[in-house]
């Protein structure tokens, strides 16, 4: 096939695809049940509201191994380092709480992590005084 212009990039060599198919086609295995292709990466964009900024953040849970991965990165993308889990002992001024598939909001880390993974639909960090009333520990 003839390339394209002068920089000889043969026009088979790309391949093009509407954005963010990848995370739809992972969404959709999820909620159907089926597990995802081996050839492919699991990506579980979802999005990350917080108390008091005006923007919201979209966060691929699926790149984390474990909940402290996951509020390290919270930390540093809010510019913050008061995020942390609530665990009935610790004293932080942000927790996490996330909206699971029946619609229910939940603290981060009251379930598996690989479960949380699946199930993760969004996330919402609030402050602490506010999110004991979700904690199984309070």
């Amino acid at each position: 096939m003839a390339g394209y212009g002068n920089d000889g990039v043969d026009l088979t060599e790309l391949t093009l695809g509407p954005p963010g198919i990848n995370a739809r086609k992972a969404r959709r295995a999820r909620k159907n049940g089926q597990p995802t292709s081996s050839s492919s990466t699991m990506q579980a964009f979802v999005k990350v509201s917080m108390d008091g900024t005006p923007y919201l953040r979209k966060v691929d849970v699926a790149a984390y191994d474990d909940y402290g991965e996951l509020v390290e990165a919270l930390n540093e993308l809010f510019c913050c380092c008061s995020i942390g889990l609530m665990d009935g002992y610790s004293e932080w001024e942000h927790a996490v709480v996330y909206e699971d598939g029946d619609g229910d909001w939940m603290l981060v880390g009251d379930v598996p992590w690989e479960m949380f993974v699946a199930s993760c639909k969004r996330m919402r960090v609030m402050r602490s005084c506010e999110a004991r009333g979700l904690s199984s520990n309070a």
